[in-house]
């Protein structure tokens, strides 16, 4: 009963001041067309392989960013949380399923299937049913691994603007880590611990990689065509024809950008991201609870 009236309630709050919901959808649905505008029928040489690993780390990055939107959702009504709970009203426990149930659903949930219906069609990117379906629940729990991080961030900040800046960063290194930006098999000279450390919890990482293999393995061959400035070979077309196109698998593309090539590599990356999802929500769950107490002394 408390959750269906907390329910009842924040609908009502949020439908009668729909700008963050309206702001969510449309910007959504425009980035959506617009990327798929601009990666459209990506083709598959180089610049091809190019752009399908940019489109997807971009759709990756916009959904981080967005996230940011739930950074203040604990302060906004805390001091009406904090009386309401006091009285006898209803439970820490109601409240936070409430919150977070209508968060993910209506704002994590539903954005991502613009970028799996309209983008991953546009983009021409692996065209399989499982293939979509899979990016789609990947997105999702991006989504909702980066919202519940900036929960998180959110309880122990103590003002709305101390947690901007602290999510933000928090965000940005996920990013830095999220294996478009650094490449996996780098050095890493002076800090490999660190960097190592900091991938393995990004979440980022894990999505990254788990859309790059859902879209290059098993997905017919692709061609690698460098251009050779000082010489050509003997065999090379003279008629200003590509010069040179080295057909390669799917798995020998992620195997060159370091990535892992099987489908185990992929089911570990969804299952690590899923591990990170619930990990971040109960761990937003305990420090709600320990905010509260605090709050009593």
């Amino acid at each position: 009963k408390q959750v269906r009236l907390l329910w009842q309630r924040l609908a009502q709050v949020t439908f009668r001041h729909p700008f963050l919901l309206m702001l969510h959808f449309l910007s959504t649905a425009c980035a959506s067309v617009a990327l798929g505008l601009i990666f459209w029928n990506s083709r598959r040489d180089t610049s091809g392989i190019q752009n399908r690993m940019g489109v997807l780390f971009f759709i990756i990055l916009y959904l981080t960013l967005m996230s940011l939107s739930s950074l203040p959702i604990w302060k906004e009504d805390q001091i009406l949380f904090r009386r309401e709970r006091a009285s006898g009203v209803y439970g820490t426990n109601a409240y936070f399923t409430v919150v977070v149930l209508f968060d993910v659903i209506v704002l994590r949930v539903i954005p991502p299937i613009f970028f799996a219906i309209v983008t991953y069609w546009m983009v021409g990117l692996h065209a399989n049913i499982f293939n979509a379906v899979f990016c789609a629940v990947i997105l999702i729990m991006t989504n909702v691994a980066a919202s519940a991080l900036c929960m998180c961030v959110g309880i122990i900040s103590p003002s709305n603007a101390s947690a901007n800046v602290i999510g933000l960063l928090v965000l940005l290194v996920s990013i830095l880590c999220g294996g478009f930006l650094l490449n996996k098999q780098d050095p890493h000279s002076g800090g490999s611990v660190a960097i190592t450390w900091l991938e393995n919890l990004s979440f980022v990482n894990y999505a990254f990689e788990a859309l790059l293999i859902n879209e290059f393995l098993d997905a017919g061959t692709f061609y690698f065509t460098p251009k050779l400035v000082d010489s050509k070979p003997s065999d090379a077309p003279t008629d200003g024809s590509d010069p040179i196109k080295v057909p390669v698998s799917g798995a020998e593309v992620l195997d060159f950008f370091s990535f892992g090539d099987t489908r185990d590599v992929m089911m570990y990356d969804a299952t690590a991201l899923l591990t990170i999802v619930c990990t971040y929500l109960v761990l937003a769950f305990v420090l709600l609870k320990l905010s509260q107490r605090e709050a009593m002394y």
